[in-house]
Protein backbone atom coordinates (compact mmCIF):
# COMPACT_ATOMS: atom_id res chain seq x y z
CA UNK A 1 0.00 0.00 0.00
CA UNK A 2 2.94 2.38 0.95
CA UNK A 3 4.72 1.87 -2.52
CA UNK A 4 1.13 2.89 -4.46
CA UNK A 5 0.69 6.08 -2.43
CA UNK A 6 4.36 7.15 -2.90
CA UNK A 7 3.94 6.51 -6.84
CA UNK A 8 0.15 8.33 -6.62
CA UNK A 9 2.48 11.64 -5.54
CA UNK A 10 5.81 11.46 -7.51
CA UNK A 11 3.89 13.40 -10.05
CA UNK A 12 2.70 16.20 -7.60
CA UNK A 13 6.33 18.75 -7.84
CA UNK A 14 7.23 19.45 -4.44
CA UNK A 15 6.36 22.94 -4.24
CA UNK A 16 2.24 22.16 -3.79
CA UNK A 17 3.76 20.90 -0.55
CA UNK A 18 6.29 23.99 0.78
CA UNK A 19 4.77 25.97 3.90
CA UNK A 20 3.92 29.08 0.81
CA UNK A 21 2.58 27.04 -2.03
CA UNK A 22 2.65 30.25 -4.08
CA UNK A 23 0.32 30.37 -7.49
CA UNK A 24 -0.91 27.09 -6.16
CA UNK A 25 -4.68 26.14 -6.12
CA UNK A 26 -6.55 23.04 -5.16
CA UNK A 27 -9.96 22.83 -7.12
CA UNK A 28 -12.57 20.28 -5.69
CA UNK A 29 -15.95 18.82 -6.64
CA UNK A 30 -19.31 19.41 -4.59
CA UNK A 31 -21.56 17.20 -7.04
CA UNK A 32 -22.24 14.62 -4.27
CA UNK A 33 -21.04 16.28 -1.38
CA UNK A 34 -18.67 18.88 0.96
CA UNK A 35 -15.27 17.93 0.94
CA UNK A 36 -14.73 20.70 3.70
CA UNK A 37 -16.82 18.92 5.86
CA UNK A 38 -16.74 15.23 4.03
CA UNK A 39 -14.46 13.24 6.79
CA UNK A 40 -11.61 13.53 9.37
CA UNK A 41 -8.91 16.06 8.32
CA UNK A 42 -10.44 18.05 5.45
CA UNK A 43 -11.60 20.97 8.22
CA UNK A 44 -7.73 22.35 8.05
CA UNK A 45 -9.04 24.31 4.79
CA UNK A 46 -11.39 27.31 6.54
CA UNK A 47 -14.17 28.01 4.34
CA UNK A 48 -13.82 31.61 3.94
CA UNK A 49 -10.41 30.62 2.39
CA UNK A 50 -11.85 28.87 -0.46
CA UNK A 51 -13.48 30.78 -3.22
CA UNK A 52 -17.02 29.27 -4.70
CA UNK A 53 -16.97 29.62 -8.55
CA UNK A 54 -20.74 30.29 -9.46
CA UNK A 55 -22.70 29.96 -12.08
CA UNK A 56 -26.13 29.82 -13.61
CA UNK A 57 -25.92 25.93 -13.59
CA UNK A 58 -25.78 26.16 -9.84
CA UNK A 59 -28.50 28.45 -9.56
CA UNK A 60 -31.18 26.78 -7.73
CA UNK A 61 -27.61 23.88 -5.99
CA UNK A 62 -25.34 26.66 -4.75
CA UNK A 63 -24.03 24.68 -2.44
CA UNK A 64 -22.86 22.33 -5.53
CA UNK A 65 -20.81 24.85 -7.39
CA UNK A 66 -17.09 24.03 -6.97
CA UNK A 67 -14.51 25.69 -4.74
CA UNK A 68 -10.89 26.85 -5.82
CA UNK A 69 -8.98 27.15 -2.90
CA UNK A 70 -5.57 29.27 -3.17
CA UNK A 71 -2.87 27.72 -1.03
CA UNK A 72 -1.22 30.55 -1.13
CA UNK A 73 -3.18 32.17 1.86
CA UNK A 74 -2.83 29.16 3.72
CA UNK A 75 0.57 28.94 5.13
CA UNK A 76 -0.61 26.75 8.27
CA UNK A 77 -1.59 24.21 5.56
CA UNK A 78 0.71 21.28 6.32
CA UNK A 79 2.54 18.88 4.35
CA UNK A 80 0.58 15.98 6.19
CA UNK A 81 -2.85 17.74 5.10
CA UNK A 82 -1.71 18.68 1.54
CA UNK A 83 -0.58 14.82 1.38
CA UNK A 84 -3.50 14.03 2.82
CA UNK A 85 -5.97 15.81 -0.33
CA UNK A 86 -3.06 14.48 -2.62
CA UNK A 87 -4.41 10.97 -1.86
CA UNK A 88 -7.73 11.45 -1.63
CA UNK A 89 -7.51 12.64 -5.21
CA UNK A 90 -6.40 9.26 -6.56
CA UNK A 91 -8.28 7.38 -4.36
CA UNK A 92 -11.64 9.25 -5.29
CA UNK A 93 -10.65 8.48 -9.27
CA UNK A 94 -9.69 4.75 -8.61
CA UNK A 95 -13.25 4.82 -6.47
CA UNK A 96 -15.32 6.25 -9.38
CA UNK A 97 -14.01 3.33 -11.67
CA UNK A 98 -15.04 0.59 -8.87
CA UNK A 99 -18.08 2.50 -7.83
CA UNK A 100 -19.15 4.93 -9.98
CA UNK A 101 -19.84 8.65 -8.43
CA UNK A 102 -17.48 12.02 -8.80
CA UNK A 103 -14.13 12.26 -7.11
CA UNK A 104 -14.07 15.37 -5.05
CA UNK A 105 -10.29 16.25 -5.65
CA UNK A 106 -10.38 18.17 -9.04
CA UNK A 107 -7.10 19.00 -9.80
CA UNK A 108 -4.26 21.36 -8.76
CA UNK A 109 -3.53 24.45 -10.47
CA UNK A 110 -0.52 26.31 -10.79
CA UNK A 111 -0.55 29.82 -12.25
CA UNK A 112 1.53 32.83 -12.10
CA UNK A 113 -1.11 35.35 -12.80
CA UNK A 114 -3.44 37.03 -10.61
CA UNK A 115 -5.99 34.81 -8.83
CA UNK A 116 -8.69 37.00 -9.92
CA UNK A 117 -7.53 36.30 -13.39
CA UNK A 118 -7.72 32.52 -12.41
CA UNK A 119 -11.02 32.17 -10.99
CA UNK A 120 -12.60 34.44 -14.20
CA UNK A 121 -11.09 32.25 -16.36
CA UNK A 122 -12.76 28.93 -14.51
CA UNK A 123 -16.05 30.67 -14.73
CA UNK A 124 -16.06 31.34 -18.01
CA UNK A 125 -15.52 27.61 -19.09
CA UNK A 126 -18.88 26.44 -17.55
CA UNK A 127 -20.97 27.22 -20.18
CA UNK A 128 -20.13 25.90 -24.01
CA UNK A 129 -22.65 26.26 -27.23
CA UNK A 130 -23.66 22.89 -28.28
CA UNK A 131 -24.46 21.76 -31.36
CA UNK A 132 -28.49 22.52 -30.61
CA UNK A 133 -28.18 26.72 -30.03
CA UNK A 134 -28.56 25.82 -26.39
CA UNK A 135 -25.90 26.86 -23.85
CA UNK A 136 -24.58 23.13 -22.16
CA UNK A 137 -22.79 23.01 -18.61
CA UNK A 138 -19.00 21.84 -19.22
CA UNK A 139 -18.11 19.60 -15.93
CA UNK A 140 -14.15 20.22 -16.76
CA UNK A 141 -13.75 19.92 -13.11
CA UNK A 142 -14.24 16.21 -12.66
CA UNK A 143 -10.60 15.11 -13.32
CA UNK A 144 -12.84 12.43 -15.97
CA UNK A 145 -13.45 14.71 -18.51
CA UNK A 146 -10.19 16.54 -17.63
CA UNK A 147 -8.26 13.56 -19.06
CA UNK A 148 -10.56 13.01 -22.12
CA UNK A 149 -10.18 17.09 -22.75
CA UNK A 150 -6.40 16.72 -22.26
CA UNK A 151 -6.43 13.90 -24.22
CA UNK A 152 -8.83 14.64 -27.38
CA UNK A 153 -8.46 18.45 -27.77
CA UNK A 154 -6.28 19.63 -29.92
CA UNK A 155 -3.23 22.20 -29.05
CA UNK A 156 -4.49 25.27 -29.77
CA UNK A 157 -7.90 24.18 -27.72
CA UNK A 158 -6.43 22.96 -24.91
CA UNK A 159 -3.77 25.64 -24.13
CA UNK A 160 -7.14 27.85 -24.38
CA UNK A 161 -8.60 25.09 -21.81
CA UNK A 162 -5.77 26.14 -19.51
CA UNK A 163 -5.81 29.91 -20.20
CA UNK A 164 -3.73 31.69 -17.29
CA UNK A 165 -2.70 28.32 -15.97
CA UNK A 166 0.83 26.92 -16.50
CA UNK A 167 -0.11 23.85 -15.51
CA UNK A 168 -3.11 21.37 -13.90
CA UNK A 169 -2.38 18.44 -12.61
CA UNK A 170 -5.23 15.62 -12.05
CA UNK A 171 -5.33 11.99 -10.82
CA UNK A 172 -6.33 9.54 -13.29
CA UNK A 173 -7.14 5.43 -13.35
CA UNK A 174 -3.61 5.04 -12.65
CA UNK A 175 -3.52 6.18 -9.21
CA UNK A 176 -1.14 9.23 -10.52
CA UNK A 177 -1.44 12.82 -11.58
CA UNK A 178 -1.02 13.38 -14.76
CA UNK A 179 -0.36 17.27 -15.82
CA UNK A 180 -1.57 19.47 -18.37
CA UNK A 181 1.08 21.97 -19.40
CA UNK A 182 0.79 25.56 -21.42
CA UNK A 183 3.27 25.05 -24.51
CA UNK A 184 5.43 28.30 -24.66
CA UNK A 185 5.56 28.02 -28.50
CA UNK A 186 1.37 28.57 -28.69
CA UNK A 187 0.29 32.10 -27.25
CA UNK A 188 -2.20 32.55 -24.99
CA UNK A 189 -5.02 33.51 -26.66
CA UNK A 190 -8.71 33.62 -26.88
CA UNK A 191 -11.63 31.30 -25.14
CA UNK A 192 -12.26 27.96 -25.38
CA UNK A 193 -15.07 27.55 -27.41
CA UNK A 194 -15.84 23.51 -27.98
CA UNK A 195 -17.13 22.92 -31.53
CA UNK A 196 -19.24 20.58 -32.46
CA UNK A 197 -17.08 17.82 -32.76
CA UNK A 198 -15.81 17.94 -29.45
CA UNK A 199 -19.02 17.39 -28.11
CA UNK A 200 -19.75 14.17 -30.12
CA UNK A 201 -16.75 12.51 -28.53
CA UNK A 202 -17.63 14.30 -24.80
CA UNK A 203 -21.01 13.10 -25.32
CA UNK A 204 -20.07 9.64 -25.22
CA UNK A 205 -17.70 10.26 -21.73
CA UNK A 206 -21.01 8.56 -20.00
CA UNK A 207 -21.20 5.23 -21.83
CA UNK A 208 -17.67 5.48 -21.84
CA UNK A 209 -16.94 5.55 -18.30
CA UNK A 210 -19.95 3.04 -17.48
CA UNK A 211 -17.90 0.62 -19.72
CA UNK A 212 -14.96 1.11 -17.93
CA UNK A 213 -16.87 0.28 -14.59
CA UNK A 214 -18.28 -2.82 -16.61
CA UNK A 215 -14.60 -3.66 -17.17
CA UNK A 216 -13.36 -3.25 -13.81
CA UNK A 217 -16.20 -5.51 -12.32
CA UNK A 218 -15.32 -8.53 -15.20
CA UNK A 219 -11.68 -7.76 -13.94
CA UNK A 220 -12.50 -8.78 -10.33
CA UNK A 221 -14.62 -11.40 -11.46
CA UNK A 222 -12.46 -13.31 -13.99
CA UNK A 223 -9.03 -11.95 -13.24
CA UNK A 224 -7.45 -14.68 -14.77
CA UNK A 225 -9.69 -13.66 -18.20
CA UNK A 226 -10.35 -10.41 -18.16
CA UNK A 227 -6.75 -8.51 -17.86
CA UNK A 228 -7.56 -4.64 -16.78
CA UNK A 229 -3.71 -3.90 -17.24
CA UNK A 230 -4.46 -0.64 -19.13
CA UNK A 231 -7.61 1.17 -19.88
CA UNK A 232 -8.92 1.13 -23.04
CA UNK A 233 -8.39 3.86 -25.41
CA UNK A 234 -11.34 6.56 -25.70
CA UNK A 235 -11.19 7.06 -29.18
CA UNK A 236 -11.60 3.06 -29.77
CA UNK A 237 -14.52 2.79 -27.19
CA UNK A 238 -16.10 5.85 -28.72
CA UNK A 239 -15.79 3.81 -32.25
CA UNK A 240 -17.82 0.86 -30.62
CA UNK A 241 -20.05 2.72 -29.15
CA UNK A 242 -21.04 4.23 -31.90
CA UNK A 243 -21.18 1.53 -33.87
CA UNK A 244 -23.11 -0.44 -30.98
CA UNK A 245 -26.08 2.54 -30.98
CA UNK A 246 -26.82 1.81 -34.80
CA UNK A 247 -27.80 -1.91 -34.03
CA UNK A 248 -31.64 -1.41 -34.15
CA UNK A 249 -31.93 -4.01 -31.25
CA UNK A 250 -29.98 -0.97 -29.11
CA UNK A 251 -31.88 0.87 -27.13
CA UNK A 252 -30.53 2.23 -23.99
CA UNK A 253 -27.13 3.05 -22.84
CA UNK A 254 -26.69 -0.25 -20.87
CA UNK A 255 -27.47 -1.88 -24.35
CA UNK A 256 -24.56 0.56 -26.15
CA UNK A 257 -22.33 -0.04 -23.56
CA UNK A 258 -22.72 -3.89 -23.24
CA UNK A 259 -22.44 -4.18 -26.94
CA UNK A 260 -19.06 -2.52 -27.20
CA UNK A 261 -17.63 -4.43 -24.29
CA UNK A 262 -18.40 -7.19 -25.54
CA UNK A 263 -16.56 -6.40 -29.43
CA UNK A 264 -13.91 -4.94 -27.20
CA UNK A 265 -13.32 -7.85 -25.51
CA UNK A 266 -14.08 -10.51 -28.25
CA UNK A 267 -13.96 -9.04 -31.39
CA UNK A 268 -16.62 -7.60 -33.57
CA UNK A 269 -17.98 -10.99 -35.04
CA UNK A 270 -18.02 -12.55 -32.04
CA UNK A 271 -21.62 -13.57 -32.88
CA UNK A 272 -20.67 -15.39 -35.89
CA UNK A 273 -17.31 -17.11 -34.57
CA UNK A 274 -19.37 -18.32 -30.95
CA UNK A 275 -22.65 -19.66 -31.53
CA UNK A 276 -23.20 -19.28 -27.67
CA UNK A 277 -22.94 -15.57 -27.91
CA UNK A 278 -25.37 -15.15 -30.80
CA UNK A 279 -27.91 -17.19 -28.64
CA UNK A 280 -27.31 -15.34 -25.57
CA UNK A 281 -27.44 -12.09 -27.46
CA UNK A 282 -31.05 -13.45 -29.37
CA UNK A 283 -32.30 -14.64 -25.78
CA UNK A 284 -31.75 -10.98 -24.40
CA UNK A 285 -33.37 -9.35 -27.31
CA UNK A 286 -36.60 -11.21 -26.05
CA UNK A 287 -36.53 -11.21 -22.39
CA UNK A 288 -34.76 -7.69 -21.97
CA UNK A 289 -33.90 -8.74 -18.16
CA UNK A 290 -31.05 -8.83 -16.86
CA UNK A 291 -29.88 -5.53 -18.28
CA UNK A 292 -26.80 -6.77 -20.94
CA UNK A 293 -24.27 -5.54 -18.50
CA UNK A 294 -25.18 -7.18 -15.57
CA UNK A 295 -25.58 -10.47 -17.78
CA UNK A 296 -22.27 -10.13 -18.93
CA UNK A 297 -21.02 -9.60 -15.27
CA UNK A 298 -22.28 -12.36 -14.58
CA UNK A 299 -22.18 -15.19 -17.74
CA UNK A 300 -19.60 -16.78 -15.92
CA UNK A 301 -16.13 -18.44 -16.11
CA UNK A 302 -17.26 -20.71 -19.32
CA UNK A 303 -18.79 -18.20 -20.63
CA UNK A 304 -15.44 -15.79 -20.74
CA UNK A 305 -12.97 -18.55 -21.49
CA UNK A 306 -12.30 -17.52 -24.97
CA UNK A 307 -9.52 -15.71 -26.24
CA UNK A 308 -9.74 -11.96 -25.75
CA UNK A 309 -8.57 -9.63 -27.94
CA UNK A 310 -7.85 -6.97 -25.49
CA UNK A 311 -5.51 -5.35 -24.61
CA UNK A 312 -2.97 -5.76 -27.87
CA UNK A 313 0.55 -6.24 -26.49
CA UNK A 314 1.87 -3.12 -28.21
CA UNK A 315 -0.43 -0.78 -25.87
CA UNK A 316 1.34 0.97 -23.36
CA UNK A 317 -1.01 4.14 -21.94
CA UNK A 318 -3.49 3.97 -19.36
CA UNK A 319 -1.67 1.46 -17.55
CA UNK A 320 -3.86 0.65 -13.94
CA UNK A 321 -2.27 0.32 -10.74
Amino acid sequence: MEQRINMSLSALPAEVFSPVAQGWYLLLDRTQSNPLAAEEGIQSVPAGAAIVLEDAFFAHEPERAPLLIDLSVLPGMTEEQKHFWAQLGTDGIRQSLTRGGNAMVAGWLYSKQPAEQVQQHLRRLFAQPYPDGQMHHLRYYDPRITRLLDESLPAVKRIQLLGPMDAWWYADFSGEYRCMRHDSQWPRSGHLVLAPEDWQALDLAAPYHHLLRCLNGLHELYPMTVALDEVPDFVQVCTLLRQAAARPWVASQDDMVGCALLWLLLGGDCSERYPEVAAELQQYQQDRSPSLTEWLLFAGGEFWAKPIRWPSADKTRGVVA
